[in-house]
């Protein structure tokens, strides 16, 4: 009995080190937002930040991407911040222009500098940078084809390779380790904006976005694409999922359950909020601080 105690004792400890929490981008007040998933509320928020746009989690470290897009920011327009869990600030990541995206894993660090400001202007070379565990600047960097794609926001690194999601509704899958183009799609009459990227056990994949003004949440079945660098239409493949979604961006998976963000309400003018997936309805858990709410990571 006395054993078995310890070894209950010791896995509610496991549990609770292990408690789920949700890191989200505020670019509305230019905060992170922790929001604990067990109950769900929020527990703090990070100040400092200059429009968080895109956040990342591995290894009990949160990386955000800052989109500073005023048209007259000076270059480089923006950076990438690396924290601990408590939001001490570990290093600064420079050499981005005006970076849409950020994703982690196998020790380095994918930023999307698109060189896009919040005009929709072209103010630079669009191109992805890697960095490693240590260190300020990146150890390469590669154009990215935005003439053939468009230029890079959101990524995912996946056991498949790095996606890249464009500001023109494609989704471009690369190697992380030469950045080649390994396949490209889109979805033109499903969803022609494309925000967030999650990836599900079975190698699923989700994509919130818009078609037409209607916020979606769409599900692109595993082996749609054909390996090839040319853009195939996989509207036949995509099942809409949820429709009618108030701005949907950020996506990502909690175990099994999918969680994402909204950048308002129904109204089009209140806060944000976090959604959860519940078989084929979402459920708002929290209205969070402000309007544009965008980056969602999930990590202990």
């Amino acid at each position: 009995m006395r054993l078995g105690g310890i070894v209950v004792l010791l896995v509610l400890l496991v549990s609770a080190s292990l408690a789920q929490r949700a890191y989200i981008g505020n670019a509305g007040n230019s905060t992170v937002v922790l929001v604990d998933l067990k109950e769900p509320r929020v527990v703090g928020a990070w100040p400092g930040f200059q429009q968080p746009w895109s956040v990342a989690y591995a290894e009990g470290r949160v990386y955000v991407a800052e989109y500073v897009g005023r048209p007259d920011a000076p270059r480089p327009a923006g950076r990438v911040v690396e924290l601990d869990r408590e939001g001490k600030a570990l290093r600064v990541l420079l050499g981005a222009h005006y970076p849409m995206g950020v994703a982690v894993g196998g020790g380095r660090v994918y930023v999307a500098s698109s060189a896009v400001d919040w005009s929709g202007q072209v103010r630079g070379e669009p191109e992805l940078l890697v960095y490693g565990p240590e260190g300020a600047e990146p150890l390469s960097r590669k154009r990215f084809p935005a003439d053939k794609y468009g230029y890079p926001q959101s990524l995912l690194l996946a056991p498949d390779g790095l996606f890249v999601a464009t500001t023109w509704g494609v989704v471009v899958l690369m190697d992380p380790g030469t950045l080649a183009e390994r396949a490209a799609f889109a979805l033109p009459g499903v969803l022609n904006s494309i925000r967030g990227l999650a990836r599900d056990k079975e190698g699923n994949l989700y994509l919130t976005g818009q078609k037409d003004g209607d916020g979606r949440l769409v599900l692109i079945p595993k082996g749609s694409w054909l390996a090839i660098p040319e853009v195939q239409n996989l509207d036949r493949f995509a099942r809409v999922l949820l429709k009618g979604l108030p701005d949907p961006w950020g996506v990502a998976f909690a175990g099994d359950d999918l969680y994402f963000v909204t950048s308002t309400d129904a109204s089009g003018t209140g806060p944000g909020g976090l959604w959860r997936l519940e078989g084929k309805e979402a459920k708002r858990l929290l209205a969070l601080p402000t309007r544009y709410t965008l980056g969602l990571a999930i990590g202990e």
